[in-house]
């Protein structure tokens, strides 16, 4: 069965500076730091589109100088997550990596120079103190959350649905996009974060993204390991069922996520106005990424790929 492209209903809308921000992360993508880079990652990374575009789809109104250096730090925070976390099946490694990344966001000293991007977003002077600890406390989620699955895959433990879901809504780390916003936009509220109900959106949203995630990834030619940790293959366990009839429950469980997402924006749209409004173009912003993302990073093993190039994008 061919993977659809799966949609959203919310609006959508693109940085009025999207070029310039493209030009950016393409100068950053040609310097030494992307050495790191094995073949697969070179093929079907596709990093300057996941800072760029992803950047410019989910913070349209944001600061463009901020909203370049988001995307900077996507383009590399990807190709990390790729080559250390995706792909690997060492868990003393995994670990390491970890901590690394913890200690690099708190701006340590005496690191690898891997590291150093990351040092370097964190170390701006355009951050609020505020809006870096917010970034730090979901960044330090995401790298818990890629800690608990990474181990479970290399265990082979076989864990329900539900935990998986738990997990997977911060491994795709929507609440570290969420919380950017607090960066982006000059003056934003701290209060809507720090709220409680706010925990919904981002799990809903995150697990929604994860399930897209999950069905894009199924077929694609990255070399993921994730018989134990993927969406599918964990409903194809549970349900004995076929890969058909796991997909079409995937995609069924994908709208039934956006559709309680959409019944939280619209719940806290009146309380929260100005939040909802940026929260609607991260999810749709992150969607629309994803879809386009098909043709490169997200590519099918039965697409027809006549022309593969190294760096390619879809830029």
């Amino acid at each position: 069965m061919k993977i659809p492209l799966l949609q959203s209903s919310l609006p959508t809308l693109v940085h009025p500076q999207m070029n310039e921000i493209v030009n950016d992360t393409k100068k950053y993508f040609k310097t030494d730091v992307f050495n790191i880079s094995d073949e697969n990652t070179q093929l079907y990374g596709d990093y300057i589109s996941t800072g760029a575009l992803y950047s410019s789809y989910t913070y349209p109104l944001g600061d463009t100088e901020k909203v370049k250096a988001i995307s900077r730090y996507y383009c590399y925070w990807a190709l990390m997550d790729d080559r250390f976390f995706d792909n690997s099946i060492d868990l003393d490694n995994i670990t390491q990596t970890n901590r690394a990344f913890q200690a690099a966001l708190n701006e340590e000293a005496g690191l690898d120079k891997l590291f150093f991007p990351i040092v370097e977003f964190c170390s701006r002077t355009d951050w609020t103190s505020e809006a870096k600890d917010i970034f730090k406390r979901e960044m330090n989620r995401y790298l818990k959350s890629v800690q608990n699955l990474r181990t479970i895959e290399i265990q082979k433990r076989e864990v329900s649905l539900e935990e998986y879901l738990q997990y997977r809504a911060f491994d795709v780390a929507m609440s570290v996009i969420f919380s950017l916003l607090w960066h982006t936009q000059s003056g934003m509220p701290l209060s809507p974060y720090h709220n409680a109900e706010f925990e919904k959106v981002f799990e809903y949203s995150g697990v929604s993204i994860g399930l897209l995630l999950d069905l894009y990834t199924l077929k694609a030619r990255k070399k993921e390991i994730r018989d134990y940790t993927h969406a599918i293959r964990i409903i194809q366990r549970i349900e004995n069922c076929d890969e058909e009839e796991a997909i079409n429950e995937g995609i069924r469980l994908f709208y039934e996520y956006e559709s309680k997402l959409e019944e939280e924006f619209n719940r806290l749209e009146t309380k929260y106005p100005i939040a909802i409004h940026y929260f609607r173009y991260i999810q749709s912003g992150s969607i629309r990424y994803c879809n386009e993302s098909r043709t490169i990073r997200y590519l099918q093993k039965n697409d027809i790929d006549k022309n593969p190039v190294k760096g390619r994008t879809v830029l």
